[in-house]
C-alpha cells in the first residue's frame, strides 16, 4: 500500500491547508478590519493557489492509478480513495490561473454585496456577480466533461453528491403541488392564534447568553469551538476547531436564537467526526452539504422549533431579559412556529422555506443553461416570489435577489441542499423518534444527550464513507422519502 499512503501523506497536507483557508475565511467574515480586504484576498487566493498545485502535481494521479492497483483490505480506505480521485479530476481540468482568478473573484464579490445589499443597490453590485457567475460557470463546465454530466449537475454534486436535475425535479415538483394546500390550511388555522410579542430592547449579550445555554444543552462542545458574529450566521473550521456565527437585533431575539441552534446543528455533525480520520477526505463531512444541513434543519426544526426545548428555555429567557407574559414557552413556541410567507429565506417558516429553495433551484438552473440572464434576475426573482409566496420584491432587491451570501460567494448548486437536507433530517429524526418515544419529555428538562448521542453513532461517526443513499438505507430502511417532511408538517401544524 506504498502508492496509498503516500496519497494519505498529501492530502493530510493539503487538509491543512484546508484548516487555514477556513479560519482565514471566517477571520475575514467576523473579525478582520475593512481596510484589509485587498490583502486578504491576494492571501487567499495565493493559498488557494497552492492548494490546487498540491493536489494537481503530476505524481497524484500516477500515485492514484497505482494506488487503485494495490490491496485496499478496509472499507475506509478504498472509500478516501475514491474519493481522493474525484477531489484530483474535479482539479486538474482546471488551471492554477482560473483557480486564483474565481477565488479572487468570489472575495471581491462577496466584500460587494455586504456594502451594495445595505444600499438596496443591484447595479452597483451586478458586475460582481456577473464575473464570479461566469468563472463558476467556466469551472463547471471543465468539469462537466470530465465526469460527462451537465455543468448545473456539475455544480449541484459538489454540494449534494448523489444528486442531479433528474433526482431533484420529481422531488420539488411533488412539495410545489403539496405545500401550498398546507400552507392556505395552517395559515387559515392559525389565524385565531393570540400571540404576545416580546417586548424588547434584548441586549446583545444578553441573547449570546442564551444561544450559548441553548447551544450548552445540545451538547456543543466549547473547548473545540466559539460562537461570535458576522453578516450571515456559519459554521466552519474542523472537528477539534468549529467556528459558528449568528447575527443580532435589539428589538427581538427568537432570530438570533434560531440561526445559533441551526449552526450548532452543522457544528455537532463537525464534533462528531471520526478523528482517527480528521485529515482524510473520508473523514470529512464536506463532501455532502446534504448532510450537513440534514444536521442543522434536524436540530434546528425538529428540536429547537419544539414545546419542550422552550419549556427548557423559558425560564432561562425570563432569567435574562426579565419576567413578561411574551416569554412563557408556550407564547414563544407558537411565535417560533408561526407560518407566514415572508421575503427572507434565513427567517422563513420550515413551512414556507421549501418554495424559497424551490425558486433558487430554479434560479441557477435557468442562468446555467442560458434561458435566463443575470440582467433580469430582478424581475423574475419578484414574478416568482408573487407567484410562489404571494409577496413582491419589485424594488427591493436588498430583500429579493440580493439577500443571501451564496451567489456573491460563487456557490452556485448549494440551495438545493438546504430542503434536501431537510427531507433527510426528518427522514432521521422519525427513526430516530420511533426508537427513543421518551425523547421530548427529557428535552423539557435540558436532557438532549440521547440525540446526540444516536447521531454520533448512527450518522457523524460514518463521515463520508458512504453515499447519502446508502446512508439512509442503513439508518432508516428506505430511500430518502419526503413523506416524513409532509407527515411531520401535518403532525405539528394541523394536529394529523
Amino acid at each position: 500500500m506504498k502508492n496509498y499512503q503516500q496519497l494519505k501523506t498529501i492530502f493530510k497536507r493539503l487538509s491543512h491547508l484546508t484548516y487555514i483557508h477556513r479560519i482565514m475565511m471566517w477571520d475575514e467574515a467576523v473579525m478582520m478590519p475593512i481596510g484589509a480586504e485587498e490583502s486578504r484576498t491576494n492571501a487567499v487566493a495565493t493559498l488557494s493557489g497552492l492548494m490546487h498545485k498540491t493536489l494537481t502535481l503530476k505524481k497524484v494521479k500516477k500515485l492514484i492509478d497505482n494506488a487503485k492497483q494495490e490491496n485496499l483490505p478496509d472499507f475506509w480506505d478504498k472509500a478516501n480513495l475514491a474519493l481522493m480521485e474525484k477531489e484530483y479530476l474535479k482539479a486538474v481540468c482546471v488551471s492554477p490561473k482560473l483557480t486564483e482568478e474565481l477565488t479572487i473573484s468570489r472575495m471581491a464579490s462577496e466584500q460587494a454585496w455586504r456594502k451594495y445589499r445595505e444600499q438596496n443597490n443591484w447595479q452597483g453590485f451586478l458586475p460582481y456577480f456577473e464575473k464570479t457567475f461566469r468563472l463558476a460557470k467556466e469551472v463547471a463546465q471543465r468539469q462537466a466533461e470530465v465526469f460527462h454530466q451537465d455543468p448545473y449537475d456539475v455544480l449541484i454534486d459538489q454540494f449534494s453528491p448523489g444528486f442531479n436535475q433528474k433526482s431533484i425535479d420529481p422531488i420539488f415538483s411533488g412539495l410545489k403541488k403539496s405545500i401550498p394546500v398546507l400552507l392556505q390550511q395552517i395559515v387559515e388555522r392559525q389565524s385565531t392564534d393570540k400571540l404576545n410579542i416580546p417586548k424588547g430592547p434584548f441586549a446583545i449579550e444578553k441573547q449570546k447568553a442564551l444561544g450559548m445555554k441553548a447551544m450548552e444543552a445540545l451538547q456543543f462542545d466549547f473547548q473545540h469551538g466559539r460562537l461570535d458574529v458576522s453578516h450571515h450566521p456559519f459554521c466552519s473550521g474542523i472537528q477539534t476547531d468549529v467556528r459558528i456565527t449568528t447575527r443580532y437585533r435589539e428589538d427581538e431575539f427568537l432570530s438570533s436564537l434560531e440561526g445559533i441552534c441551526h449552526e450548532t446543528g452543522h457544528a455537532l455533525y463537525e464534533q462528531g467526526l471520526p478523528r482517527n480520520w480528521m485529515d482524510q477526505p473520508v473523514g470529512q463531512a464536506g463532501h455532502s452539504m446534504t448532510m450537513h444541513e440534514s444536521q442543522s434543519l434536524l436540530v434546528e426544526m425538529q428540536v429547537c422549533r419544539s414545546l419542550p426545548f422552550f419549556q427548557h428555555l423559558a425560564p432561562i429567557a425570563q432569567n435574562l431579559f426579565g419576567q413578561q407574559d411574551a416569554l412563557v414557552a408556550e407564547n414563544l413556541y407558537k411565535l417560533s412556529t408561526r407560518v407566514k410567507p415572508g421575503f427572507i429565506r434565513v427567517d422563513a417558516d420550515e413551512v414556507t422555506y421549501p418554495l424559497h429553495i424551490i425558486l433558487r433551484y430554479e434560479t441557477e438552473k435557468n442562468l446555467v443553461n442560458g434561458s435566463l440572464s443575470i440582467q433580469d434576475l430582478p424581475a423574475w426573482w419578484d414574478e416568482h416570489m408573487q407567484k410562489y409566496l404571494g409577496v413582491t420584491t419589485l424594488g427591493n432587491n436588498k430583500n429579493g435577489v440580493m439577500q443571501d451570501v451564496h451567489w456573491p460567494a460563487g456557490l452556485f448548486g448549494y440551495f438545493p441542499a438546504y430542503t434536501l437536507g431537510r427531507l433527510v433530517g426528518a427522514q432521521l429524526f422519525a427513526t430516530f423518534i420511533k426508537l427513543h418515544p421518551d425523547f421530548f419529555d427529557k428535552a423539557k428538562t435540558g436532557d438532549f444527550h440521547l440525540l446526540k448521542k444516536w447521531l454520533n453513532e448512527n450518522i457523524h461517526n460514518h463521515a463520508s464513507s458512504l453515499p447519502t443513499d446508502d446512508l439512509m438505507k442503513k439508518v432508516t430502511g428506505e430511500s430518502l422519502n419526503p413523506e416524513y417532511f409532509i407527515n411531520h408538517i401535518k403532525q405539528r401544524y394541523l394536529g394529523r
